[in-house]
């Protein structure tokens, strides 16, 4: 009983109390029963008085077998009252009511005694295993609590405290899923603080040191100017790896909701090529555009223009003169697609499965100015359209970036 809880001892005494009262009750219903047998004992009585005074020539035994009518009752109260024998003497001058007392008496407590001690046995190796089942649970929860994020409460049963339990399961699988979303957000930052502290190191202590030099070379003006585009195109760099992570983190934080209305594919398009075309011209270097003009695309036209512009710029980082690059699309029932197609250097197949990582710099490139981030940052904002991007790839031959879209509905 010192193992119970509060509410299990208050469940046992509420119980003990209901059995005095029982028992209780038993006497009383034994006091009646008495008072009625002892009536039945004494109207018999009287029938076979009566019958015997009123019979004189009869049989003895007919007094206790016969139908005893009015009159030999009558007759019977009439000569035993005067001898005192009437239905309210003592029980003590009757035996056989005594005897009869106490038969129903040992019986009902009996029985109810009975009863109510298997009630007790029932109930206390009920509330035992119920205190064993919150025991283990309260273990499971603590190991929960002490980092053991797999830790569960073992209930294959239902109802009552069972239901309680699956709900704490379902409560404890949240919060692991929040938890090891909260440590590869931990391990993502942490990556991150690396890879920009790494990528801002180069630059800057370029900066240094063509600061430096420009510093000792104030008389040589075509050394200063020299130093001086060197030092531009650095912090042009830094300016882009900077520009670049704030957009994948805003993306990812979502703090950027994309803006969906149908734009026309043709006119998007001729956006991008327009950014790219100087450059392009420069380069000796070719983007052409194919596709039906008359096809929309439910998307944020600026993100779908950032994404599909680093895509090209890529693809220039790695064709050589007279290269060209051919952006492309198409709508079909239910999937719009984009191609960028280059005929330029290609993609190792080893790091096919690694380019939308970012920061991922192959070691067979030969492109000294890219960041790593520019196909991250595409893939991420063809994920949040629900789109998927994919890349086919052949060394010295070309390599082709397929964006598909879904247009069930424009949500």
């Amino acid at each position: 009983m010192r193992n119970l809880g509060k509410e299990a001892k208050t469940l046992l005494l509420g119980i003990t109390i209901v059995c005095v009262l029982s028992l209780l009750f038993t006497f009383g219903i034994s006091s009646v029963l008495t008072k009625s047998f002892q009536s039945s004992l004494v109207n018999h009585d009287y029938g076979v008085a009566g019958y015997l005074l009123n019979h004189d020539d009869g049989f003895v035994l007919s007094a206790f077998t016969d139908e005893k009518g009015e009159e030999d009752i009558l007759c019977g109260l009439n000569a035993l009252s005067l001898l005192g024998y009437h239905e309210t003497v003592s029980i003590r001058l009757l035996p056989a009511v005594s005897v009869y007392q106490n038969k129903v008496l040992l019986s009902l407590c009996g029985l109810l005694l009975f009863v109510f001690a298997a009630i007790y046995v029932f109930l206390f190796l009920y509330l035992r295993r119920q205190r064993k089942a919150v025991w283990e649970a309260g273990r499971a929860i603590q190991e929960f609590l002490d980092g053991n994020t797999a830790s569960r409460i073992e209930c294959e049963q239902t109802g009552g405290w069972y239901s309680l339990f699956h709900q704490v399961n379902e409560l404890s699988a949240i919060l692991s899923a929040h938890a090891e979303k909260e440590r590869q957000t931990k391990e993502f930052l942490q990556g991150m603080i690396s890879d920009v502290s790494h990528q801002l190191k180069t630059p800057l202590s370029a900066l240094k040191m063509y600061q430096e030099i420009i510093g000792s070379h104030t008389a040589d003006p075509e050394a200063v100017i020299g130093f001086s585009q060197k030092s531009l195109r650095e912090i042009e760099r830094m300016e882009a790896v900077v520009y670049t992570l704030l957009k994948l983190a805003r993306l990812d934080a979502g703090m950027i909701q994309m803006q969906k209305v149908p734009e026309n594919m043709d006119t998007l398009m001729q956006d991008v090529l327009e950014r790219f075309e100087v450059r392009a011209e420069q380069e000796g270097k070719v983007i052409t555009l194919s596709g039906n003009r008359d096809v929309s695309l439910s998307c944020d036209a600026l993100w779908i223009s950032e994404a599909v512009g680093n895509i090209v710029k890529n693809a220039l980082d790695h064709t050589g003169s007279g290269g060209r690059i051919n952006i492309s699309w198409e709508q079909g029932a239910i999937i719009t697609k984009i191609v960028i197609e280059d005929n330029g250097t290609g993609i190792c197949p080893e790091d096919l499965y690694n380019i939308f990582k970012r920061f991922y710099r192959s070691r067979f490139s030969q492109d000294t100015q890219g960041i790593g981030l520019g196909l991250p940052l595409a893939k991420t904002i063809v994920e949040l359209h629900g789109g998927t991007i994919s890349v086919a790839s052949r060394l010295h031959t070309g390599t082709a970036f397929t964006l598909s879209f879904f247009h069930l509905t424009n949500e």
